[in-house]
């Protein structure tokens, strides 16, 4: 089989971001105050013991990031965590946990401008709560005009962090090492079991940029593997160069000291490091508060506007201004995070970030046992979450106990938040909001209600899945059979028209595959305003993905039955997917849907050949067949092996029918007479019937 780069169709977001994005995402929203600002207080409150509490939280954070990187993979789209956590519970808990979200995004950026502002205070004589409003305004203005960093300038400044703190962490454990640090660490438990286990949910703030990358998750390529394995990366560098940090600043500088600086880090570099390397520790420092706190008003600002719109906030907060950004989200956020900044101390905003952080996060990983309970076909991550449903229950038993560990005042405020939203439903969402949720399809195995339209919403968003270069979407579509139907063809009779097809294909009878196709557990990418087409998708025990294309110049009927809305469809493509391989099929289900914008659907519904009808799904490549005949040229062709043609670059040889079944086109496969071979090739670059044993062979 030939080998090519995979294309996609154009989307509303470009899908851009690689592995490297994702982890500097991720990076870069846990790399500020939880390393540059808290260990001075975790120190003081759990004495060398603070050094294993940074540990532990990032052990404690790996549920939650597997649960994102699931969710993550199964929408991939911009929204985040609330986007997650309204499809999962409805609207009532979306209210909630849209206004814990975006108070623990307030709280964190509030508390990385106060690590700022102190660090800031190492060359200005500024109050530091002053000053940390005054950032707070020149941040707020930023954002509501639109600018924004690039993704370059994020990778830059996040290359610089971990440059400059890797030479810290070095220099300080080798000065560690060679006594620097005699007794400073010992005894470990200062205070107590009790007092580590505290100090784990103050230090858990650190960690609450992890749901970050889900906000951006329309944007990467390949999610299915690019967000976990960048987020467990990112992960465990930050959980190492936290670790490694605060050792070193535990062991080179006084505890008297270090109890009451807000700039431990920077005082410990003067210790470690020259002074051109102290000075680069607090540049870093600045970089780091920059960065986080510029993309944490950014995404926090949104969270209203995505409220808004699923109308359980007043209609104001999803207008956007002349510069297309939420100015008053925006806004609002920025109010938010000066009240939290004059309202409470340092070590007050640290708990109350780290209570709403896992807060969060408990809801995330409940979100996964909610949506896999509720058995919903469209539910199909391209990542999936080990050790279901005992990783995810563990994650928010420890997440509860942390909070209740964090203090009166901790629990005080997420408890209000949580009557706040629900208040805020009951008097305004309710009778507004048109959403459900999965838990109601966890209620339909109950015989209770159930929402629909979750179905298709989460269909819709297998679209944004994409191709992997071996999944070889443009071979699937030139082994594709295309059947025609004629008017009036109702979707049951489609639906055995393309089983009497796969039936071939994969060793099954035709009434086993039709009813795989048609049974509630199947998973249809339904239709919508951008493709008045149905994808309908099963699995097999096969080794191979097989399409079939059903046409219907005259369009076919999806009753509510199939989950439809009455719509009529010019097509419907029937995959017949590899058990094997669920991740393969449901990226090439998605890419498929996603080129099937109205015009393409009606190309394929109109087209007079069958080659026309995959050139509408193959935008970049012309495809053509050619019979081998020994009256033709083409019996140069007839008994040559595959493996042994030598096929000019750019071509691609990826189908081969005879007698009725399209095989494969494998290097041991031998050409025959009366075969039928499907090529693909440049646009406009395919030779005749006469030249085509040219391309091939010579």
């Amino acid at each position: 089989m030939n080998e090519r780069a995979a294309g996609g169709p154009g989307r509303g977001l470009a899908r851009s971001l690689g592995l490297r994005h994702v982890f500097v995402l991720s990076t870069g929203a846990m790399l500020s105050s939880g390393l540059f600002l808290l260990p001075g207080l975790a120190a003081a409150e759990a004495g060398p013991s603070a050094v294993l509490a940074y540990a532990l939280a990032g052990v404690v954070a790996v549920p939650a990031m597997l649960s994102v990187a699931e969710l993550s993979t199964a929408m991939p789209r911009a929204g985040g965590a609330y986007y997650f956590l309204v499809r999962a519970y409805g609207p009532a808990v979306g209210t909630v946990s849209g206004m814990a979200t975006w108070l623990s995004l307030v709280l964190k950026d509030a508390f990385a401008l106060v690590g700022m502002s102190a660090y800031l205070n190492l060359v200005l004589d500024v109050p530091a709560k002053p000053l940390a409003v005054v950032l707070i305004a020149g941040f707020t203005c930023v954002n509501i005009v639109g600018t924004r960093a690039s993704a370059l300038v994020q990778m830059l400044l996040v290359g610089f962090v971990l440059a400059v703190m890797g030479w810290f962490v070095a220099a300080g454990l080798w000065g560690a090492g060679s006594g620097a640090g005699d007794g400073r660490l010992e005894p470990v438990f200062a205070d107590g079991v009790g007092g580590l286990v505290s100090v784990v949910g103050l230090v858990f703030v650190s960690y609450g940029g992890l749901t970050k990358v889900a906000s951006a998750a329309e944007e990467i390529n390949d999610p299915s593997r690019n967000i976990p394995l960048g987020m467990a990366l990112s992960l465990l560098v930050s959980t190492a160069l936290y670790t490694l940090g605060v050792l070193v600043a535990v062991a080179v500088v006084p505890p008297t000291e270090l109890h009451d600086d807000l700039a431990p880090i920077y005082t410990a570099a003067v210790e470690v490091l020259p002074t051109a390397g102290a000075v680069l520790v607090a540049l870093a420092a600045l970089a780091a508060f920059s960065s986080a706190t510029n993309a944490g008003i950014l995404a926090a600002g949104r969270y209203p506007l995505a409220m808004s719109r699923d109308r359980l906030v007043g209609e104001r907060l999803g207008r956007l201004n002349r510069f297309n950004t939420p100015a008053w989200g925006v806004a609002l956020t920025g109010v938010g995070m000066a009240v939290v900044v004059l309202a409470f101390d340092v070590a007050a905003i640290a708990k109350v970030a780290s209570a709403f952080v896992l807060l969060t996060l408990a809801l995330v990983n409940s979100a996964v046992l909610v949506l896999r309970a509720s058995r919903i076909a469209s539910y199909a991550p391209g990542f999936t979450a080990p050790l279901f449903p005992y990783l995810q229950l563990a994650g928010i038993v420890i997440d509860v106990y942390l909070i209740v560990e964090l203090g009166a005042t901790a629990m005080l405020l997420t408890g209000a938040s949580v009557v706040l939203g629900v208040v805020g439903y009951l008097f305004y969402g309710r009778t507004r909001s048109m959403h459900g949720g999965a838990i109601y399809h966890v209620f339909e195995r109950w015989g209770q209600l159930v929402d629909r339209g979750l179905d298709r919403e989460l269909s819709a968003a297998v679209q944004s899945h994409g191709v992997r270069a071996g999944d070889e979407y443009p071979g699937l579509i030139a082994r594709a059979a295309v059947v025609s139907i004629p008017q009036g063809t109702d979707i049951n009779e489609a639906a055995v028209r393309a089983s009497e097809v796969l039936s071939t294909q994969t060793n099954v009878d035709v009434s086993t595959v039709t009813d795989r196709f048609l049974e509630s557990g199947s998973l249809w990418i339904q239709p919508s305003e951008l493709h008045p087409t149905a994808t309908p998708v099963a699995f097999f025990d096969t080794d191979d993905d097989y399409l079939v294309i059903v046409r219907a110049a005259g369009g076919i009927r999806i009753p509510a039955a199939w989950g439809g809305r009455d719509e009529q469809v010019k097509a419907l493509f029937f995959l017949a997917g590899c058990s094997a391989e669920p991740g393969r099929v449901l990226r090439l289900a998605g890419e498929l849907a996603a080129y099937l914008h109205s015009d393409r659907a009606e190309a394929v519904a109109e087209a007079a050949y069958e080659a026309e009808v995959k050139e509408a799904l193959l935008p970049d490549l012309s495809i053509g067949q050619y019979p081998l005949m020994p009256e033709l040229s083409t019996a140069a062709l007839i008994g040559r092996r595959v493996g042994g043609l030598t096929i000019d670059s750019g071509f691609f040889l990826e189908a081969v029918s005879r007698e009725g079944r399209v095989l494969r086109a494998e290097s041991d496969l031998v050409l025959e007479a009366d075969d039928q071979i499907t090529v693909l090739g440049p646009l406009d670059g395919l030779p005749d019937v006469d030249g085509v044993a040219r391309v091939l062979a010579d």
